[in-house]
């Protein structure tokens, strides 16, 4: 028998196997040029990375503006009770209210605050104004600043008597503001005094939107104005440092987008595109450790001045107290800090710190 050369073997097995090195590539690069195409699909592979200075700080002034829903229950009450005069006038003999009581129990229409943000400290101030505060250079109350040139003259006036600069304004009327306090998922907070409607107790009880609008513009406290607004603003910072800074920031673009159309405001969408990394950031890894209950990434200042019956007027130490939190150093590109990349929620937070 005779018997076969090796070489005769070999040679198909290896053209064989060239040929199917040829298909599967040809396969293989159909697959990655589909894909390349699809730049969406891509997209979710890109981890977010990005630097923060203190240049990343910005300023906003909101305005909570209830005249609107305010004027209508006053409506509402007054037709009410005319009706029931009307009815009952020739039985009962009805006492007058007391004027004073009156004006002081009913909810105020306006309520001014700054935030001041600072993600690359992880930190947040909220700076409660007092309505009948003066300010701007012609020296008028922010409620009236606000009545004749709404939330842009407001900042602008903020800016000039407290020396501080201010990016942009955020109006929110009672649907968009407790739509707010509903993405911020409500506060667990111990309401002062004796509010109608409230629980007599020192303890912390869960707030609804609702609840939290009726706080802030309470206008009975004993403490007068500036009780009202430190109220207001200590609520909004337990609500921001009990609020999961996660979920905030990986729901932040579908977030924004539902404020900024509820709202009347001067921010856009390129301040939004220029801000989003140092938010997502600041909200991110300012949550507490699994120890802790909630976050310290917010805090608030109350104004210090003169009250009169009728109008407030800020101190000039009070100034010089909050210029520390508008300083904007100039650090070179060695100080800046350089962030890693966003972890998955699954991941453990220290070590993406």
């Amino acid at each position: 028998m005779k018997k076969k050369k090796s070489g005769s073997i070999a040679i198909p097995f290896l053209l064989t196997f060239l040929i199917s090195l040829i298909i599967i590539g040809g396969i293989a690069m159909i697959i990655y040029d589909k894909i390349d195409s699809d730049s969406s699909s891509l997209l979710t592979m890109t981890n977010e990375a990005g630097t923060l200075s203190d240049s990343d700080s910005h300023t906003i002034l909101f305005v909570l503006d209830l005249s609107d829903s305010i004027d209508d229950d006053s409506e509402d009450e007054e037709e009410s009770s005319e009706e029931e005069s009307s009815e009952d006038e020739e039985t009962y003999d009805w006492e007058e209210p007391d004027e004073d009581e009156e004006k002081e129990t009913k909810a105020k229409p306006y309520t001014f605050m700054i935030m001041r943000s600072m993600p690359v400290h992880k930190q947040i101030v909220f700076i409660g104004l007092p309505e009948n505060m003066l300010a701007g250079e012609q020296n008028k109350s922010l409620t009236e600043l606000y009545t004749s040139g709404g939330g842009a003259e407001v900042k602008s006036a903020a800016e000039f008597s407290l020396e501080i600069p201010i990016d942009r304004y955020m109006v929110f009327d009672s649907a968009s503001f407790q739509k707010l306090c509903n993405i911020m998922g409500g506060v667990n907070f111990a309401v002062p005094g004796n509010i109608e409607g409230f629980k007599k107790s020192d303890g912390l009880q869960y707030l609804s939107p609702d609840q939290i609008e009726k706080i802030i513009s309470y206008g009975g406290f004993s403490g007068g104005e500036i009780q009202r607004i430190s109220t207001a603003a200590s609520l909004i910072t337990a609500m921001t440092n009990q609020t999961s800074g996660s979920r905030i920031a990986d729901n932040l673009d579908n977030n924004f987008e539902t404020m900024v159309n509820a709202t009347d405001t001067d921010i856009s969408a390129l301040d939004y595109q220029q801000k989003k990394y140092a938010i997502k950031f600041l909200m991110k890894y300012s949550d507490p450790n699994d120890d802790e209950t909630v976050s310290d990434r917010s805090k608030f200042i109350t104004p210090s001045g003169t009250q009169t019956s009728d109008k407030f007027i800020l101190d000039t130490s009070f100034i010089d107290d909050i210029a520390q939190y508008f300083v904007v150093e100039t650090t070179s590109p060695q100080q800046d800090e350089t962030l890693q990349p966003m972890i998955p929620e699954t991941e453990a937070k220290s070590d993406a710190e």
